[in-house]
């Protein structure tokens, strides 16, 4: 099928071929196969094929210059090969570095990248789309080497690494496809982290408070999507009618509000227990520490806000100072002795202070005309 896809200019053939191939080679898996019967063989068999496709396109170069098909074809061999590929060497040669696997398979894809940045001059119209392709799937196999080396959150980080990555990959190869998976990649490690109550399960808690796993799974999410909002920064912003930058800017300031609550909890919960305990009632300590922790979160928002125009980063702020300040008066004081009473309403009436006078000092009564919407 390759030879007639070269032979007659058929580019779809290609995708037929791997198509056909992979279904054939998934069927004869989970019939046929077994670690104990010429595993070497089966995997031979794998990469033999896979390099096949992969190595394609550059045999038959001048017959596809102007088309993208084949060399995209190219680029996912190796990536639609791996999962096979991973069942063999996971079932036959178990062992405690399986995160080499994607290392060692992206250095093929990484030296295709390469050839078709020699080959393909910069201006060409098939350039930046090869790249795409190549880059991405080079990304997708670095990526890997975490959540198949690691295992629970580290698949979430995986993905948000794997955004990440694509969102920077754009910035050099600006296909809109790498902007559209890289957000999507960012927005399922939030939804992962923030919507998922089993993720708070995926490992023991540690005995030491704030430094544990969730300071570096939610902060590591976090950070990856502020810093994919800034690469996504105008002018290529939008997916569509969406601009990205607020999207992730957005994600990014819930999950950091929700680690700081997760931590606190954490803090609060006894040694031992194995589940988080989320209660605002019953303990002084606990309750005067969200109420403190949000005011300094609010306040956090209108800096930001202010330093970098945005008015929603600003209005949010103010937002949850006021839900603090609803807090403060309807539920913690009525719950606290009257030393703690007169702390906390201190605390948080400096931190609004603060605010109003940041907000007064930076800003006019007239919103600044270079102001952003997000």
């Amino acid at each position: 099928m390759l030879f007639v896809a070269a032979k007659f200019e058929q580019v779809l053939v290609t995708a037929a071929g791997l198509g056909g191939v992979l279904a054939l080679e998934l069927v004869w898996f989970n019939r046929w196969f077994s670690p104990t019967q010429s595993p070497t063989l089966a995997l031979t068999w794998l990469l033999v094929f896979a390099g096949l496709f992969l190595a394609h396109p550059f045999v038959a170069r001048r017959r596809y210059e102007g088309s993208t098909l084949p060399w995209a074809m190219a680029a996912l061999s190796l990536p639609a090969h791996f999962p096979l590929i991973h069942r063999v060497v996971k079932q036959t040669w178990p062992n405690d570095f399986m995160g080499l696997l994607p290392a060692a398979l992206a250095l093929p894809v990484i030296a295709g990248l390469i050839t078709i940045a020699r080959w393909f001059p910069a201006g060409h119209e098939q350039r930046n789309r090869l790249l795409a392709w190549f880059g991405g799937a080079a990304l997708l196999f670095i990526t890997l080497v975490f959540p198949i080396q690691f295992d629970r959150q580290w698949i979430t980080l995986g993905w948000a690494l794997e955004g990440l990555a694509l969102c920077w990959w754009f910035r050099r190869v600006p296909q809109p496809g790498l902007r559209l998976v890289g957000v999507a990649l960012l927005c399922i490690a939030f939804a992962r982290l923030a919507l998922n109550p089993a993720v708070l399960g995926y490992q023991p808690r540690s005995a030491t408070a704030i430094f544990n796993w969730y300071l570096y799974a939610y902060g590591t999410v976090v950070a990856a999507l502020f810093v994919g909002a800034r690469l996504l920064a105008p002018p290529r912003d939008r997916i569509g009618a969406l601009p990205a930058p607020a999207l992730l800017n957005t994600l990014g300031t819930l999950l950091a509000f929700l680690l700081v609550n997760i931590e606190i909890a954490d803090y609060f919960t006894p040694p031992g227990q194995a589940v988080l305990a989320f209660q605002f009632s019953g303990d002084f300590a606990r309750d005067m520490t969200y109420t403190i922790a949000w005011a300094l979160f609010a306040l956090g928002l209108v800096v930001a806000g202010m330093r970098w125009h945005l008015k929603s980063a600003r209005y949010a702020g103010l937002a949850l100072l006021g839900v603090t300040l609803l807090k403060l008066f309807f539920h913690d004081l009525g719950r606290l002795a009257q030393l703690y009473r007169i702390g906390a309403l201190a605390a948080v009436a400096v931190i609004a202070i603060l605010a109003s006078f940041l907000y007064q000092r930076f800003l006019s009564s007239d919103e600044k005309p270079n102001d952003r919407p997000s």
